[in-house]
């Protein structure tokens, strides 16, 4: 074993221990109520301070069904100051509650400011560190709803399959509530000024028909260097030379790219890409979309576009993440991403990119 694999052995082994002691001190029974119904519940709080754009675009429906079912519920999101911008646009929510990711106090104190505001709390994430169980032991609810906690006297409703969609959890999570007839369609966030200026772009432009393009995701395992976006981008242009492409970029990287699509006449980007509006209207407008396993393919899942998602061979993580669509065609990889060669992507684009006709020869007059 390397060093740093005893390194990170031992990380996690501290942290089991500490959590084994939160636990002991703090996971206690809440007591006996009615079971839960939309008539009875009058808020609900789900934690998302560690959530990213992915997570916020699946679960987005719950908080529409919530209101729905009933107007009344006042719904609350504890969020972080990263993913705020993702909630608090959203109508169907009434308050966020922000947290300090790695503080322990701020987890404290946030809790007992809510200690018996909320009636439920959902946490749907798949292990606890200790500073969340002091979140949730202070916030003093009558039902916790948590995913694979059957070891927990906390939470009052567990749901069990962890081998299902998470959009599909969020579902069940209500259900336990007393929700039914649950839509999980869903709402992605909106920003009309990012609307109008990439309509604009795209007119001013004359680009319509593209293909949006994606090459980077969270982790490093599922982002492609640049090299290996040129080599894709000469590929592509070689094989589809009349099909456009945009690819899909973030501040930092944006100039780097740029200077890729000067060298690809089919190609090109956004330069004004600031946050994920932006790459939700480009999406909007695109013919089809090829991602990595990242936010983007559930925007596009959402907005029912033609997909070619780029995952790694991880039946956990597929389970969790797959794109809800039956328009996805996946591709692949064991360690790297940049183990698809530009040759599987044409494969796949083949499907998505019409075929031109030929013209019909003229029909030879009668001798």
């Amino acid at each position: 074993m390397s060093f740093k694999q005893r390194f990170k052995q031992l990380k996690t082994d501290w942290r089991n221990a500490r959590l084994l002691v939160c636990k002991m001190w703090l996971d206690r029974a809440p007591q006996a109520a009615l079971a839960p119904n939309p008539q009875n519940l009058r808020a609900i709080l789900f934690l998302r301070q560690d959530g990213k754009i992915g997570d916020y675009i699946v679960s987005s429906f719950a908080f529409r069904e919530i209101k729905k079912a009933n107007p009344a519920i006042q719904i609350g999101v504890i969020c972080s100051a990263k993913n705020r911008q993702l909630f608090e646009k959203n109508p169907h929510i009434d308050a966020l509650h922000e947290v300090q990711p790695k503080s322990t106090i701020s987890y404290y104190q946030v809790g007992k400011s809510l200690a018996g505001r909320y009636d439920a709390v959902i946490d749907p994430t798949l292990s606890l560190r200790p500073r969340d169980l002091l979140l949730l032991r202070t916030l003093n609810t009558k039902y916790y709803v948590g995913l694979n906690k059957p070891d927990y006297r906390l939470f009052t409703h567990n749901i069990q399959n962890s081998q299902q969609h998470f959009a599909d959890v969020y579902a069940q999570a209500l259900r336990l509530l007393g929700f039914d007839r649950i839509n999980t369609q869903p709402e992605l966030p909106t920003n009309p000024a990012s609307e109008a200026a990439v309509q604009t772009f795209l007119q001013q432009n004359g680009w319509q028909d593209y293909i949006a393009l994606n090459f980077f995701g969270a982790a490093n395992s599922r982002r492609f260097g640049l090299d290996a976006i040129a080599r894709a981008l000469t590929v592509f242009q070689a094989a589809f030379p009349a099909q456009k492409f945009i690819l899909l970029t973030y501040p930092e990287i944006t100039p780097s790219l740029a200077t890729l699509c000067q060298q690809h006449p089919n190609a090109t980007l956004y330069p004004h890409t600031q946050t994920i509006h932006d790459s939700i209207a480009l999406i909007r407008h695109a013919q089809a979309v090829l991602t990595p396993d990242t936010a983007i393919i559930h925007i596009a899942a959402a907005l029912d576009k033609p997909i070619i998602g780029l995952y790694r061979q991880d039946p956990q993580n597929y389970a969790n993440w797959h794109p809800k669509s039956d328009q996805a065609q996946i591709i692949w990889f064991q360690q790297h991403i940049q183990e698809i060669t530009p040759a599987q992507m044409i494969a796949a684009l083949r499907n998505i990119i019409p075929t031109p006709q030929k013209a019909a020869l003229p029909l030879c007059p009668n001798l």
